[in-house]
Order: structure tokens, then C-alpha cells, then sequence
């Protein structure tokens, strides 16, 4: 707002755009349909433009917004016949311009804050079973001293399978996301979940784990609320780009009056 109450330039339509997109992809089936259509409307506006966009969206309050939004950080993940390099690397250059670290962050992929090694103590019991037998343990198995055993050896493959698992509860999914040392592919895993990646807890806690990939975490940032945004932006352990990128997120949706 200026100070006479009305919109800078540029901001008005880049709230309009936002809207639309977020009533666009709204209309569409969350994944890979809906990442689609979020690659085709970038690439069908100018590179400044898609970025004002973004970044008006990226600030949004309610569950609409924060689902598009996430639609919008698959697609720049995943370049396509949609969105291929060259219109990417336009929208990073854009964005690098006016300094919008909110729309940059979906685009670049730092290493994790910590480095994942191999722990030297593993279960001698779920040492002698084979990757088959423990993936069919983890999706169908209801004893849930196995299921933490599974969860705690944390092989992406058997994490991927515990998630399908019905028994499995929200409470349990942030305990998996929390675990340190974990492997980035297991936090990624729960990324790639359809039933975990918009439960604020599990999102949350991913991000904190020094341990996820920069790029799942900043993907994630969008379904968090002002309180969570702030807690992340102070958490040392963490990347300093999800921090700084959390902190803009926070700033923005605090003063925006709606979704």
C-alpha cells in the first residue's frame, strides 16, 4: 500500500494473478494434474510478471493458497515440456532481481544442513529380513513396536510403504519426520506423501530436520502458519535460506488482510 491507501504499481495485478491462480488450480485434482497446470500459467506470462505472481500467492493465509502454492514448487522442481530449463532459469533471474528469496528458494537445491551418515548400532532383527519382507511389514502391519522399529531404521523404500499404512497417525508421521540423523530421501519421502505433506505438524517438522533436503523444505514453508514461519526463521540448526525465506513468508502473510 502506498500512503495514500492505494496499490503500488504492479502490486494489484500481481494480486489479481494470484487469485486467479489460485482459483484455477483449486479447480484441479492435487499432484500431478494440478503441478501441470501451475508449469503451464508460469510459462504463459513473462518472467517478471510469473514472479510478482508467485510471491503475491506465496503470502496467502488460508489452505487454498497454500495448496497452490505448493502446486507452484512442484512444477518448478520438476522442469517439463511445460516449463522447460531455459523458462526457469528466466523466472530464477527475475526473481534474483527484485530480490524475492521466496520464489528463488523453489527453484535452488542446497545441500541439507547436516550430512546424513550411517549409523553404526542397527536392529540385529530387522537385519536378517529382506527389503521385500520388511516394505510388506511396513504397509500391512498393525504391532506398532515393529512399526517404530521400521520407521527408526528410516530406508526410504520401507518409509515409503509405512506411510500407506492405515494404522499410521499423524503423531507418528511427525515422530518419523524428527528423527535425527535421518536420511534426506526418508524426509522426502514424506514430502512425496499426498496423505502427510499438508498436515502442518509433519510439514513443520520436516523443515526444522537439519537433516532435509533445501529444496523440500522450502517447498514446505508454504503450508506452515505465521506462528511456525517465525519459530523456523529463528532455528539455527536449520538452512539459512529456509530462515531467511521463512521470515519473508511470516512478514508477508502477517500483513496481508486475507487469502
Amino acid at each position: 500500500m502506498s500512503a495514500g491507501g492505494t496499490r503500488a504499481p504492479g502490486a494489484g495485478r500481481a494480486a489479481d494473478d494470484a487469485a486467479a491462480l489460485r482459483r484455477r488450480l483449486g479447480a484441479l485434482e492435487e499432484g500431478t494434474i494440478r503441478a501441470r497446470a501451475a508449469a503451464r500459467a508460469l510459462a504463459a506470462w513473462a518472467p517478471e510478471r510469473a514472479v510478482e505472481a508467485v510471491a503475491a500467492l506465496s503470502r496467502g493465509r488460508d489452505v487454498r493458497s497454500r495448496a497452490a502454492a505448493a502446486a507452484v514448487g512442484q512444477a518448478l522442481a520438476a522442469p517439463g515440456p511445460d516449463l522447460d530449463y531455459e523458462a526457469l532459469a528466466a523466472i530464477y533471474a527475475a526473481a534474483a532481481a527484485r530480490g524475492l528469496l521466496e520464489v528463488k528458494g523453489l527453484l535452488v537445491s542446497p545441500a541439507p544442513r547436516k550430512a546424513y551418515q550411517e549409523p553404526r548400532d542397527k536392529d540385529a532383527r530387522l537385519a536378517q529380513l529382506t527389503l521385500g519382507h520388511k516394505k510388506s511389514m511396513a504397509r500391512t502391519h498393525r504391532d506398532p513396536d515393529l512399526l517404530a522399529r521400521l520407521a527408526a531404521e528410516g530406508e526410504p523404500a520401507v518409509v515409503r510403504e509405512l506411510l500407506k499404512n492405515p494404522q499410521l497417525t499423524e503423531a507418528f508421521a511427525v515422530r518419523i519426520a524428527a528423527r535425527r540423523p535421518c536420511r534426506p530421501e526418508t524426509l522426502r519421502a514424506l514430502f512425496e506423501a499426498r496423505r502427510w505433506r499438508t498436515r502442518p505438524a509433519v510439514a513443520a517438522a520436516v523443515v526444522r530436520n537439519p537433516y532435509a533436503e533445501t529444496a523440500v523444505a522450502l517447498k514446505l514453508l508454504p503450508f506452515l502458519a505465521v506462528r511456525e514461519l517465525r519459530d523456523v526463521a529463528r532455528d539455527g540448526s536449520i538452512h539459512g535460506l529456509v530462515r531467511e525465506v521463512a521470515a519473508r513468508l511470516a512478514s508477508g502473510k502477517r500483513g496481508t488482510a486475507g487469502g
